[in-house]
């Protein structure tokens, strides 16, 4: 044989596996998010003069995205069994004022900590029954709740701030690291990965997307919707709990406002990290990423010196753009 006749009967040379996953996951969505990141934070480090690495933003930056990250998947949950929660912020504020009472009155870490989780999941259970016995859709029962939960705020301070809260929090939470991270940042990733694993490898995570995608169907296999639906709503109402001690832990004070807002935070940051509002389908790793960008937005807006109410606009944004994305990413090809 000629060696051009060789060449040409040499099969062509194919990628790596490893150049396959990786243009796999560039064109998917997280590889989307994470070059949006990437770029994001490279145009606010240019316009703010390299004010976003400094080390008292980054330190803020990484608190911040803890205190989002931890509701935010139990968000992603809640969503994925196709129900909703808009009660956390409020829910945030109202377990920050009981909590910090606990605190400021001089009870011991070991009593307020249960205490905090305690009250998240009661008020989570409160969103469930109302949900599941009421039969009241998701978004009706947690606009209600996060009414009465906010009422019960200003009932709970009156008209002052809290701020005898002793600097504990701030110590355990902020000051501690391990590396470069806040142990905030370092719980938020541990909870973030758990049930990362929970929803890919565990038989109850995969019922959580069957849930989703048709809870009839689900029903008729034989799996408890009603338990599922109740876990989901106690399991965001910890992590709302768990929340609460940290944003303690970055500013030891309670107003009445403390919360406001925050669940427009954490839904934009889940839908944008690609969890579809119907329900059944999205990913930990994609909230995380949504996370990262939503609080890159934030930080973005007091770092180039934008007026705050923008960035509420700017979140608003993110969540109509996401959904719209969604909608066009499964669409198929030529359809109109």
């Amino acid at each position: 044989m000629t060696p051009i006749a060789a060449d040409r009967a040499r099969p062509a040379a194919r990628p790596a596996p490893t150049a396959i996953a990786l243009a796999r996951f560039l064109s998917g969505r997280e590889g989307v998010l994470l070059v949006t990141l990437v770029l994001l934070g490279l145009a606010i480090d240019l316009g703010s003069h390299g004010a976003l690495f400094y080390p008292a933003n980054v330190t803020n930056f990484l608190v911040n995205f803890a205190i989002t990250a931890i509701p935010a998947t139990g968000m992603t949950i809640v969503i994925l069994t196709g129900g909703i929660d808009v009660s956390t912020g409020s829910m945030l504020g109202l377990i920050a004022a009981l909590g910090g009472k606990l605190l400021a009155a001089g009870w011991g870490l070991a009593v307020a900590v249960p205490a905090f989780l305690l009250l998240g999941a009661f008020f989570g259970l409160v969103n469930a029954v109302i949900i599941i016995e009421g039969a009241v859709p998701p978004i009706v029962a947690t606009l209600g709740t996060l009414s009465i939960y906010r009422m019960l705020v200003f009932i709970a301070l009156g008209s002052t701030w809290l701020t005898d809260i002793p600097p504990i929090l701030t110590k355990i939470f902020v000051t501690t690291r391990l590396g470069p991270l806040p142990m905030a940042t370092l719980l938020a990733l541990l909870v973030m990965a758990g049930f990362a694993a929970f929803l890919r490898f565990f038989r109850a995570g995969r019922h959580i997307y069957a849930l989703g995608n048709n809870e009839e169907a689900a029903r008729l296999a034989g799996l408890d919707v009603r338990r599922i639906k109740r876990g989901s709503y106690v399991l965001i109402g910890v992590f709302t709990g768990l929340a609460a001690l940290l944003t303690l832990g970055q500013s030891p004070l309670v107003q009445t406002s403390t919360g406001s807002g925050f669940v427009l935070t954490v839904i934009a940051a889940v839908v944008l990290g690609g969890t579809e509002l119907a329900g059944g389908k999205g990913t930990i790793l994609g909230t995380l990423l949504g996370t990262l960008i939503v609080q890159l937005v934030e930080d973005g807006v007091v770092l180039l010196h934008i007026q705050p109410f923008w960035s509420g606009v700017l979140l608003g944004f993110i969540i109509l753009a996401s959904v719209g994305l969604s909608h066009a990413w499964r669409r198929p090809a030529g359809a109109a």
